[in-house]
């Protein structure tokens, strides 16, 4: 049985390993996780046996993987040591991703 949002190409498990994270994570995980998963499902389906490509699978992880870093930067400001702050792009094209925006839109006629 899967955790809701788990149905697709990553998982909890698969991002937290590649991450080499403790399961003390899992819950900040499933957000990302399930918001890729809708993601890819409405952009491309598993074969006829219910398999992911294996590319699927890897880009799934690597923008889950990147989704859940992203917490640590939601003002766009990322600390980075004695140098300094490192400033996050003011478009984020994550953000667009996920809320349709820009470049994202759909084209509409009429």
């Amino acid at each position: 049985m899967t955790t809701p949002g788990q149905d697709g190409p990553t998982s909890v498990e698969r991002v937290r390993t590649m991450l080499s994270l403790g399961e003390d994570q899992d819950a900040a995980l499933a957000g990302p996780v399930a918001a890729v998963n809708s993601l890819v499902r409405g952009w491309l389906k598993p074969d006829a046996d219910g398999e992911w490509d294996p590319r699927h699978r890897w880009g799934a992880d690597l923008l889950a993987a990147r989704l859940y870093r992203r917490k640590d930067s939601p003002a766009g400001v990322l600390p980075f040591g004695m140098e300094g702050a490192a400033y996050v792009q003011r478009n984020d094209p994550d953000v667009a991703l996920f809320l349709e925006m820009g470049a994202y839109t759909a084209p509409r006629v009429g």
